[in-house]
């Protein structure tokens, strides 16, 4: 497959993925706003633990598990297409699940500065973990794939 289509089919799950988290977050903040959710008091352990497992799912799994894919795939001298597509849909799966804690957060009324953080983990999953054509080709040439014209 060539790595502009690959790209294309990637992009299309990322921003699958990314609209139905926005889609998420506009009606959690809607349904706190028309609710009035305001006076809801959450644990500082329990604020670090939702901003941790942000950072994790934002920096720590994604490099799990292509740490991972390249042990089980060490011994190969190539990998196939669909296994390298495979990889990258769970990976971006992985990346982008980072917005969703700003749902909990936002209907949890979690303080400013765990808001901001978990917000810049979900911008840095959603930016590092596009999926471009010039990325997909890097991919494609670190895991050994001939794109097939």
């Amino acid at each position: 497959m060539n790595p502009v289509i690959l790209s294309k089919v990637l992009q299309k799950k990322y921003f699958m993925q990314i609209v139905f988290a926005a889609i998420l977050i506009i009606g959690a903040d809607t349904f706190k706003t028309l609710l009035n959710l305001n006076d809801t008091s959450v644990d500082q352990t329990f604020m670090i633990v939702i901003a941790t497992l942000a950072g994790i799912t934002a920096f720590a799994a994604p490099v799990f598990y292509r740490s991972y894919f390249i042990h089980k795939i060490k011994d190969k001298k190539k990998i196939t297409l669909e296994q390298f597509i495979i990889f990258e849909r769970k990976l971006i799966s992985i990346a982008l699940m980072t917005p969703y804690f700003i749902i909990v957060s936002i209907l949890l009324n979690l303080n400013q500065t765990t808001n901001i953080l978990i917000t810049l983990f979900a911008l840095y999953a959603a930016y590092f973990y596009f999926p471009s054509e010039k990325k997909v080709r890097f991919e494609m040439k670190v895991f050994r794939i001939k794109p097939i014209k």
